[in-house]
């Protein structure tokens, strides 16, 4: 993309959106803009007189060098990322043609080449744009303002509500945007069919989601979500023998592009040929910003970048998709499996002989504990004929041990709470 038009498209993005604020996020500067700093230095100026953004006739009637750019498909993150890569290309020609000549001339041998690593290093730090300036708390009262007024008009798009009414009021209104959630459960308890369920709550809800299987092919997933959604036989459905076609039939016919604009993207092991990663979650996420929950059911599948032991790649993934959940905005759930052990260690039969359900505790965490650190709300669930609990075992409110009881029967969708609290 042309550096000229990133700046033009971005400050009409901030404009448009009325969000100065957020280049702060992603490190952006005056200097930045090589050909409208003047555009930037007014827009920063009025937002910090006036406690808002300006409206774009102003900046146009300013500034004739100004070309309003509005209804960009482009989200933030791609166009700041592409206007550090021009702040670095130019850095890059200043110091071949300027400041390397100079240098040269000045530096013994060894030193001239150590001063060219640490420029290079300093131009590359500045075009990943990993590291964001911070936010100056004792300048940003109006921001904050507007903030709290924006979470006074809009809290319901702030919170995906769960599918379980308990556990919605227990989480104070939901899944925050930017929550990283781990769904830990032994091995076959339908950790998978409550985050399947999770996850067309939200899309039902109207929030996009991009949901990550790698273990189910893309039409068992598929056929997992008609269940949840239809409650159509999940078995009959798979084999091809369902006995109510014609209502199958008519409910498929409301999926189609005039009618469904919110997005529920799967990804299975086919649409994954080498892994699945932190980069490759993050591309989906740009290339769909309208998706605010991401569910990732198998952690221990993912492909973990690191040279250290398996556990420390996996800390290390775990600590990358906190940010990631974070700096896009989206929630976050993780499915991970609690070892064979926990369960042996919790388990066992109450009086007339059958299994207790037991949802691991938070410390009988498998393979690595950054997933429990790193997770803001921890859910841990078990399940046995048909009886389900969830474990809120970590979570921002009072909540914390709270069990919802559940029904199960997967095979026709239903999984619904035994009760239904009055208050908290």
């Amino acid at each position: 993309m042309n550096s000229t038009m990133v700046e033009h498209q971005l400050i009409s993005k901030v404009l448009e959106e009325k969000n100065f604020y957020i280049l702060n996020k992603f490190n952006v500067t005056e200097k930045d803009f090589y050909t409208i700093p003047e555009v930037y230095s007014f827009v920063k100026d009025y937002t910090k007189e006036h406690g808002q953004t300006p409206d774009y006739r102003t900046v146009v009637s300013e500034f004739e060098s100004f070309n309003y750019m509005p209804e960009s498909v482009d989200n933030f993150g791609y166009l700041t990322k592409a206007l550090k890569n021009a702040t670095a290309k130019r850095g890059a020609m200043e110091l071949f043609q300027k400041k390397a000549g100079l240098k040269f001339n000045e530096m013994q041998g060894t030193d001239f080449v150590n001063w060219m690593a640490n420029e290079i290093k300093s131009l590359q730090d500045t075009v990943s744009a990993d590291s964001y300036s911070g936010e100056n708390f004792a300048v940003t009262g109006q921001e904050r303002w507007a903030s709290y007024e924006d979470s006074k008009e809009n809290r319901t798009y702030k919170f995906i509500p769960t599918p379980y009414e308990s556990l919605t009021a227990h989480l104070g209104g939901g899944f925050e945007l930017g929550d990283y959630v781990l769904l830990q459960a032994y091995s076959n308890r339908g950790k998978s069919w409550v985050a399947s369920h999770i996850g067309v709550k939200s899309w039902l809800e109207g929030y996009g989601v991009l949901h990550y299987s790698p273990e189910l092919s893309y039409d068992q997933q598929a056929q997992r979500n008609d269940t949840l959604i239809g409650h159509f036989n999940n078995m009959q459905l798979k084999t091809g023998q369902l006995k109510n076609e014609d209502a199958y039939k008519e409910y498929l016919q409301a999926f189609n592009e005039e009618d469904q604009e919110t997005p529920y993207i799967i990804k299975t092991m086919e649409h994954l040929p080498k892994g699945l990663s932190v980069g490759v979650i993050e591309a989906d996420l740009i290339a769909n910003p309208e998706c605010k929950m991401v569910i990732i059911d198998g952690f221990n599948l993912m492909a973990h970048a690191g040279k250290g032991s398996n556990r420390d790649s996996m800390s290390t993934t775990s600590r990358q998709l906190r940010q990631l959940f974070a700096r896009h905005q989206v929630v976050g759930i993780v499915v991970h499996q609690t070892p064979t052990s926990a369960e042996k260690e919790n388990g066992g039969d109450d009086e007339d002989g059958a299994r207790i359900v037991a949802p691991a505790k938070i410390h009988q965490y498998s393979e690595t504990i950054a997933v429990i650190q790193d997770a803001c709300t921890v859910l841990s669930f078990d399940q046995h004929d048909g009886m389900g609990k969830i474990l809120i075992a970590k979570t921002r409110t009072p909540a914390v041990n709270k069990e919802i009881t559940l029904h199960c029967d997967y095979n026709h969708g239903y999984i619904k709470e035994a009760s239904i609290i009055d208050h908290i």
